[in-house]
């Protein structure tokens, strides 16, 4: 995996080298809101991560995260991950989340759309998923901003903090990504041809 820039944050690959530095930010009090973000001991987590693939490539599977890095030193404001699955190798889902503190700057829509470029442009993935808990509109924002669609509600679709909760599906294809790159591509054209 490589490091992905966006406009105003970085996103560093997680690997053993960082594992504690990730596992201090799922820590955070305010990240359990919405997700089930499992309680392990530092070392399981950075044993854990040690085994992750370490290159996002056609037909990769597994789970390939990020740090994400913000600010003047940069410090880390969050992760996101993205998560292929051997039983649907060309589907993969994200999750992503920041700390409060960071929360409301954008720094999700461009964690997300960096990892959406370089998803499709590195595998040979089809969709991107995402699930999000009806009340998290914040979440539901992002994944507009960046192009998802809502599919469906799933009933009782995850477990947060021990109960089942429902979850709405979103999705990005290749196919749409294509087209809106395509369309940007031909608007900064035009832009540009007018000045």
């Amino acid at each position: 995996m490589r490091t992905l820039q966006a406009e105003r944050i970085t996103l560093i690959p997680v690997e053993g080298r960082n594992a504690r530095e990730l596992w201090g930010v799922l820590n955070g009090p305010d990240l359990r809101k919405y997700q089930d973000i499992p309680r392990v001991r530092p070392e399981e987590f950075e044993s854990q991560v040690r085994t992750r693939p370490k290159t996002l490539r056609p037909g990769a599977t597994g789970r390939f995260e990020w740090l994400v890095r913000a600010g003047d030193p940069p410090t880390p404001v969050g992760w996101i991950s993205l998560r292929v699955n051997d039983r649907s190798p060309r589907v993969g889902e994200v999750g992503y989340s920041l700390v409060m503190e960071a929360r409301g700057n954008g720094y999700a829509s461009e964690a997300l759309g960096a990892v959406i470029d370089e998803t499709f442009e590195s595998a040979e993935l089809d969709e991107i998923q995402a699930c999000i808990v009806p009340e998290n509109v914040a979440s539901r924002s992002v994944l507009d901003r960046t192009g998802f669609r809502e599919e469906r509600m799933l009933r009782s679709g995850a477990v947060i903090r021990g109960r089942h909760v429902d979850v709405l599906l979103f999705s990005l294809t290749r196919a749409s990504w294509d087209r809106a790159r395509r369309e940007n591509l031909s608007n900064n054209g035009r832009l540009q041809s007018q000045r």
